[in-house]
């Protein structure tokens, strides 16, 4: 809050409007990464019942929400809104999402989602992390038409069929209550529509994860858990923002995560990273003793280990060793693909491109994101000293 409002009926307008939004308790959460890592907190990002509680919100209750937020999207003309709007507000469309409205409903695969998506407070969540839409004082048209990141894969580039913010919320609305649907579904459904190569997001799967910061060995706690990752499949520069966003603004759902059945994680991985230092953790059996090369990660008694390496620039695999009664019983592969500082495109040069994508995002907050390097000093701001980070690697 940025000044006391002293007169006692501001005061009651605005408790009002604490318990109409749902500003969380006192006695918050601590939503630091650590606490996040520690807790294991990214296997249970939301309760089950947080998730789909449709009704969690009132159209009113969304409107002052965008409004305390100073949020853009709270006096956003209709017309601004994309195809489908048809004269609805911000607030009406996301309310109206969270119960099936337009494309928020149909069958695929045998799963039918209609009448009921997700909570609203799931929707404004996923507006945040991923365009910024719920602070931003002023519309964009560019994040608008993107406004879910529906439709828009790590590989890079956007369908333009899903453009528009009605088109992006209704989509997002029935994909998360869809890839919820199916968190419940058997090991053998998943094989029989998507493969056997396909990651299962089902409750109680252990996967391996990568991104920027490192590999994590994430285990689907519930449905609700299950579909975010489906959504997007990164622990960091992704559901920890979720996670951290919801309980800032509505409260904790629910404890701290459970790492699963012990199992020796042998899921290979390939990722690439900015980072000096990257930490890979996996899961175990009780029995098995874990090495990197000569070195003892893990002892027998625990089910879970973590290492942190210091790749060097290139590409260069790692192995994971889990050792039982004396034999190597099981082995895991990470591929890292070390980026250069500076190399803000990934292209394995340090040049004049490098220089004028930085300036383009000059002065602003951005993610430090392994696959477009905006940021290789990781204070979240682009400035002077990554200018000089990139300037003693530029020529490279």
């Amino acid at each position: 809050m940025s000044r006391f409002i002293t007169r006692v009926t501001s005061l009651l307008g605005a408790f009002a409007l604490v318990f109409s939004v749902g500003v969380p308790n006192a006695l918050a959460l601590d939503t630091s990464s650590t606490n996040f890592v520690n807790g294991l907190y990214y296997n249970n990002l939301i309760s089950n019942t947080a998730f789909i509680a449709t009704n969690s919100m009132t159209v009113n209750d969304i409107q002052n929400f965008l409004i305390s937020k100073g949020s853009a999207l709270a006096t956003a003309p209709s017309s601004k809104l994309g195809t489908g709007a048809n004269g609805r507000n911000a607030a009406q469309i996301i309310w109206d999402a969270a119960h099936g409205h337009g494309y928020a409903t149909g069958t695929v695969k045998g799963v039918t989602v209609a009448y009921n998506t997700v909570s609203p407070k799931v929707l404004l969540v996923t507006l945040q992390k991923e365009m910024s839409l719920i602070t931003l004082s002023t519309l964009s048209d560019t994040r608008l038409r993107i406004a879910m990141g529906y439709g828009c894969p790590d590989s890079g580039g956007c369908d333009s069929k899903y453009y528009g913010f009605t088109n992006q919320v209704e989509r997002a609305a029935w994909q998360f209550r869809y890839n919820y649907e199916i968190a419940a579904k058997s090991s053998s459904w998943w094989v029989t529509y998507y493969g056997s190569s396909a990651i299962q997001y089902r409750v109680g799967n252990t996967v391996s994860l990568a991104d920027g910061t490192g590999v994590y060995s994430v285990n689907f706690n519930n449905q609700a858990t299950a579909s975010l990752y489906r959504y997007t499949p990164h622990v960091f520069n992704g559901n920890y923002n979720f996670w951290k966003l919801y309980n800032i603004w509505f409260g904790s759902t629910g404890g701290t995560g459970s790492a699963g059945s012990g199992i020796n994680d042998t899921s290979t991985i390939s990722t690439k990273t900015y980072r000096i230092q990257y930490k890979i953790s996996g899961t175990k059996t009780s029995t098995s003793t874990v090495k990197y090369g000569s070195t003892t990660v893990a002892s027998a008694g625990s089910t879970k280990w973590s290492v942190t390496l210091t790749p060097t620039v290139g590409k260069k695999t790692y192995t994971i060793s889990y050792i039982d009664g004396g034999s190597t019983v099981a082995t895991k592969s990470i591929t890292i693909d070390r980026r250069k500082p500076g190399d803000v495109n990934g292209d394995g040069k340090v040049e004049l491109l490098d220089v004028s994508l930085m300036s383009d995002a000059w002065g602003q907050n951005v993610n430090d994101d392994a696959w477009l390097n905006l940021n290789p000093e990781s204070d979240n701001v682009v400035d002077l000293l990554d200018l000089s980070i990139l300037a003693n690697s530029y020529g490279n």
